[in-house]
């Protein structure tokens, strides 16, 4: 019996390494797609942060600076500035697009008063042009407040 017990084969056999690996394959098959389909919608969503970050701080900038600061579009940036046309004109912060396929559609130039207010309401559609993600847009109203939000695909 003692001898039966010491012949037995410890591990796994080939059939067995073959089970594993086809499943943990199917796996990978089905999460791949997924994973990237997360990976275009997450870089979207960064864009769209980053916007509506710049434009929150250019608005607190005109209040605390007691002066209008523009935000001017030169080269596809979108750029904070403060005294312009003067010499001393100074660029506080800049929002360019982190991959090429996102755009950020109507984006203009736009002036914010010392009180934080724009003369004219405006919306941005941001897109990276693809059907399988959800788009967003950016409203600032007349009053300076903003809003993101997942953009209708029935618009």
């Amino acid at each position: 019996m003692l001898e039966l017990a010491m012949n037995q084969f410890k591990g796994f056999s080939l059939i067995e390494l073959l089970v594993v690996i086809s499943i943990v394959g199917i796996l990978a098959a089905v999460a791949i797609p997924s994973f990237a389909l997360q990976i275009k919608q997450d870089r979207l969503v960064l864009n769209v942060n980053q916007l509506h970050s710049i434009y929150k701080f250019a608005r607190s900038e005109a209040v605390k600076r007691e002066r209008e600061v523009t935000l001017a579009m030169s080269h596809n940036k979108w750029l904070v500035k403060v005294n312009v046309g003067a010499e001393n004109e100074e660029i506080l912060l800049e929002y360019k697009p982190t991959h090429s396929s996102i755009s950020a559609i109507g984006l203009a130039d736009m002036t914010i008063s010392d009180t934080g207010s724009i003369i004219e309401g405006r919306e941005f559609d941001i897109t990276d042009n693809d059907n399988t993600t959800v788009d967003y847009r950016l409203s600032i109203y007349v009053s300076g407040q903003s809003l993101t939000e997942k953009k209708s695909s029935y618009l």
